[in-house]
């Protein structure tokens, strides 16, 4: 979908040939997309309704763009007003004023347009200004047909040429537009650039055409087979008649202008500081041009190509069609409009409702690509969510193939863990034996009883002394012993040992004979040396709710007897590690943690050991 307004059909028909110029305006870049030049005799369209069938085909294979259509000058009126200062709100009534006297009284509605030009009188403001008859404008749409069409632009040959020439060469100033066409020849004078006079006269191709065949005694076509192929002005086949003929053309011309420069003495003396430029197919005739600039003093040149790097230069005898493609995209800085209230109203209709179906069409893109790019976005956390939760799955089997491997460790290890246990409550056992050997050094107190906690509470408060030994050998026995899992301790009771306040550590039964104060500090310091070894966690004196009666009496001094709780600390070996497998088919993982073991409980894989008796 492409807004009309960005490309037009210029149709610029005349009595010989019928000109289409097709442009296009893609984001500012001017482009001529084609030209085509219906020759109406070469045709055979001779009859006004030939003229409208072919038109419609060329229309309809052309895809029926926006047309603009040239007014022949020769039907309207371009002039310059000098009105006084005025709000512009006063403008328009002033100029309609003027349009009336310029119009005369007619039957039909005067159509006009104007732009503002630039004066440099004080106190005063110009205004460029066309204006035809609705009547004459109508008829011309009629005569060719495109009433039903889609009408853009309505424009004279003036205003044409002056939009093509300022396109072509904006650098130039001055200039005086001379075009020769079939039946009339246009001519526009430009000052600063802008249209400052514009006329016609009916002397054109077919005026030399017709002088022509009078002359030879001929008709008319061979008349304008000779005109285009012979050099009839210069030169041995010179005819000093047919160069009467156009001394009579080019007086006309000179007349025009001399008229205008004699009413404008202040903007120019004459033609000569003027730039003329020839266009039209009149100016095709051999040795034209350089009679005009032999004989007559006009040094016309032919229309210029574009100057600029990136300018665009309709093909010779396309020259109008071209400025009134060029008004209807919005190249030119002077634009004039003849269009009819009615198609103007029509056109503008139909370009508010192209723009509002460009508008819903984009609209339509954004949503679709608002609609594309949300869906990509959903894919693409999908896309994320999915390659996260593979991460998090290989996780989850890394992390179970690791507990697994932990929970086959664990299990091996507690196979070994009861040799190691044994190993540390041997080596616990035998330091025990060692400090408290050591602890006798130079004092006099005796060790009456050594057993294990375990073997210790499980007797009865009661029960007789067992494992009885000599005096000389008080550490034997117990030196022998360890806190192993072995047969050598007698295994106690599920009751007592639920019931029983024992812990890992020994239980020391120490008679001190002193005096009472001696008594008290000989035990104090055993407790403090006792205290400071690692490998206690504590030690205290027994209460005697706890005591049992298990030593030899005859050993004892009453008063003087003294038992010691030595708790041993905690070590790595004593408990065991409690393993959690995931049941076959659930999502709970192997966990592994270490058994709490109450505290009367002995370790895992040992039984009670039997007291250490004296």
């Amino acid at each position: 979908m492409r807004p009309p307004v960005r490309r037009v059909l210029a149709l610029d028909a005349g009595s010989r040939c019928i000109k289409l110029l097709l442009a296009e305006s893609d984001f500012g870049r001017l482009r001529i997309l084609k030209e085509e030049l219906i020759d109406l005799q070469a045709e055979g369209l001779v009859f006004a309704e030939e003229i409208k069938a072919h038109l419609q085909t060329s229309l309809d294979e052309w895809g029926r763009p926006p047309l603009a259509l040239i007014l022949p000058q020769h039907l309207s009126i371009s002039q310059v007003i000098d009105l006084p200062l005025a709000p512009e709100s006063e403008v328009e009534k002033l100029i309609q004023d003027e349009t009336i006297k310029l119009g005369g009284i007619s039957e039909s509605r005067i159509v006009y347009d104007f732009v503002r030009t630039e004066t440099a009188a004080k106190n005063r403001q110009q205004f460029w200004v066309t204006l035809s008859q609705e009547g004459e404008i109508r008829e011309r749409i009629l005569r060719l047909g495109i009433e039903q069409e889609d009408l853009c632009e309505v424009t004279t040959t003036a205003n044409a040429l002056i939009a093509a020439y300022r396109a072509t060469s904006p650098l130039s100033s001055r200039a005086i537009l001379v075009h020769l066409g079939a039946q009339t020849t246009v001519v526009v004078v430009l000052l600063a650039g802008q249209g400052a006079f514009a006329t016609s006269f009916q002397m054109g191709g077919d005026f030399f055409t017709r002088s022509l065949a009078r002359l030879q005694n001929s008709s008319e076509e061979a008349a304008e087979s000779l005109k285009r192929t012979t050099n009839l002005l210069t030169g041995p086949e010179a005819s000093p008649d047919f160069a009467a003929v156009v001394d009579g053309w080019v007086a006309e011309l000179k007349r025009q202008l001399n008229e205008w420069f004699e009413h404008n003495p202040g903007l120019a003396p004459d033609a000569a500081s003027f730039e003329l430029v020839g266009s039209g197919g009149g100016f095709d005739q051999p040795g034209l041009l350089d009679y005009l600039k032999a004989q007559a003093g006009l040094n016309l040149k032919p229309w210029p190509k574009g100057t600029q790097p990136d300018a665009v230069s309709p093909s010779r005898r396309f020259e109008v069609a071209f400025g009134a493609a060029l008004q209807a995209l919005g190249y030119s800085a002077q634009p004039v409009s003849l269009l009819p209230d009615d198609y103007r109203a029509a056109w503008r209709k139909r370009l508010n409702m192209q723009r509002l179906e460009i508008a819903s069409f984009g609209l339509a893109v954004i949503c679709l690509l608002i609609f594309a790019f949300g869906t990509w976005h959903q894919v693409a956390l999908i896309g994320r969510q999915q390659a996260l939760l593979v991460k998090v799955q290989a996780g989850q089997e890394a992390v179970e193939a690791n507990e697994l491997l932990t929970a086959e460790l664990a299990a091996e290890y507690e196979g070994f863990r009861p040799l190691f246990a044994s190993q540390q409550n041997t080596l616990d056992t035998l330091k025990t034996l060692a400090l408290l050997q050591e602890s006798r050094s130079n004092r006099s107190f005796w060790y009456v009883l050594l057993a294990d906690q375990q073997s210790y509470f499980s007797q009865s408060p009661g029960g007789s002394p067992t494992n009885r030994l000599s005096r000389t050998n008080v550490f034997a026995a117990p030196a022998s012993r360890s806190r192993s899992v072995s047969s050598d301790f007698p295994a106690a009771s599920a009751t007592a040992t639920n019931l029983s306040p024992a812990k890992p550590g020994f239980i020391a039964e120490l008679c001190i004979p002193e005096d009472a104060d001696g008594a008290r500090r000989v035990r104090r310091q055993l407790v403090d040396e006792l205290k400071e070894q690692q490998l206690f966690s504590k030690v205290d004196l027994l209460s005697d709710d706890l005591r049992r009666n298990l030593a030899d009496p005859r050993v004892i001094i009453p008063d003087r007897d003294f038992v010691l709780a030595l708790d041993f600390a905690e070590t790595a070996f004593q408990q065991p590690l409690l393993i959690k497998r995931p049941l076959p088919g659930g999502t709970s993982r192997a966990t592994l943690r270490r058994a709490v073991r109450p505290a009367s409980a002995p370790p895992e894989g040992e039984e009670n050991p039997a007291p250490i008796a004296p």
